[in-house]
């Protein structure tokens, strides 16, 4: 009763947050605070770093758990300023979990499977959301909603200079190497949100078997504040 109380809490905060930067986009003169409100975030960020370096290359992007897309916002300015002709692909199904998710892989102590499988599902909202802002700039935004296994056939046809991982469980992050690692192009960036989180355990533990036998190796990339988790598919 205690941890649904809490989750709506947090969940009405989020959507008065979101609602407040939505109301920016209604003028010239919001759009612009907006836009760069955004630049100041990007300068933050290690992963937008890397997102610059792999704009570079040929392909689109993809960002494979998205949630309330904050970071999906400042991967779209960026490609916006950048590269607008590449397309940025959104997956997620905005309701959390599927129902089979979450593994022992995810789990520790205080944090089981009925606890995890409760996160993540105040998203409802976001698409709508998502559309209203990429509209308002004319950024190339195609969102897929709906669980991997539905939502990755339809995106495995293209390629990919960028793919962003942020799906926290270990099943998440081997459905989507598996469908998408051979569509990243040869100098393509593969950013991890979850890899080394100790709250989920599960995501490195799928990103290093599914790289031990090959040649691409983790780093992690500090060139601005907040540092991120890559690799760069090897020429």
């Amino acid at each position: 009763m205690l941890r649904q109380f809490l989750r709506n809490r947090r969940m009405a905060k989020r959507i008065r947050k979101d609602e407040a930067r939505d109301a920016l986009l209604k003028d010239e003169a919001g759009r612009a605070e907006y836009w760069s409100d955004l630049g100041a975030e990007c300068a933050e960020s290690s992963l937008i770093a890397v997102l610059e370096e792999a704009l570079t290359q040929p392909g689109d992007i993809i960002e494979c758990g998205v949630y309330r897309g904050g970071t999906l916002r400042q991967i779209a300015k960026t490609a916006k300023d950048n590269s607008p002709e590449k397309t940025i692909f959104g997956l997620d199904s905005f309701e959390g979990f599927p129902e089979d998710g979450i593994t022992d892989a995810d789990t520790q102590f205080m944090r089981g499977k009925s606890r995890l499988a409760g996160k993540f599902k105040d998203a409802f909202d976001v698409p709508t959301r998502l559309e209203q802002f990429a509209q308002a700039y004319d950024i190339r935004l195609e969102l897929r909603k709906g669980y991997f296994e539905h939502t990755l056939p339809g995106v495995v046809d293209r390629t990919y200079c960028f793919l962003h991982i942020d799906c926290d469980t270990y099943a998440g992050h081997k459905e989507v190497l598996e469908a998408l690692y051979d569509r990243v192009v040869p100098g393509g960036i593969v950013a991890f949100d979850d890899y080394q989180d100790p709250s989920w355990p599960g995501a490195t533990k799928a990103v290093d078997e599914f790289f031990a036998d090959k040649e691409a190796a983790v780093e992690l990339a500090s060139v601005r504040p907040n540092s991120a988790w890559f690799l760069r598919k090897p020429r």
